[in-house]
């Protein structure tokens, strides 16, 4: 467990409010990382991509900002955008 994995732990282990928070905002921010690495990776503006995805560019914005949460219809628009299918599972 590194450094900061055993500090992250001891910060969320006695406030489930803590955890709860913690959590959510580490969805959004890999949701995050996921789009922008996306759209770079297929050479598209911010604009363009939500030209694409027919939706404003300040909501891929948000999105990339780790602002929103982020729906699946959205995900799919964002991966069709591309040329890609939104493939989800649960762990």
């Amino acid at each position: 467990m590194s450094r900061m994995d055993e500090i992250k732990a001891k910060a969320i282990a006695k406030d489930p409010e803590r955890k709860k928070t913690y959590e959510e905002e580490s969805k959004r921010l890999k949701t995050a990382v996921m789009i922008v690495e996306l759209r770079e990776k297929h050479g598209l503006t911010q604009q363009v991509l939500a030209d694409k995805a027919g939706v404003p560019k300040s909501t891929i914005v948000r999105i990339e900002n780790a602002q929103v949460n982020t729906t699946v219809d959205m995900l799919s628009r964002i991966a069709q955008a591309v040329g890609k299918e939104l493939e989800m599972s649960i762990l």
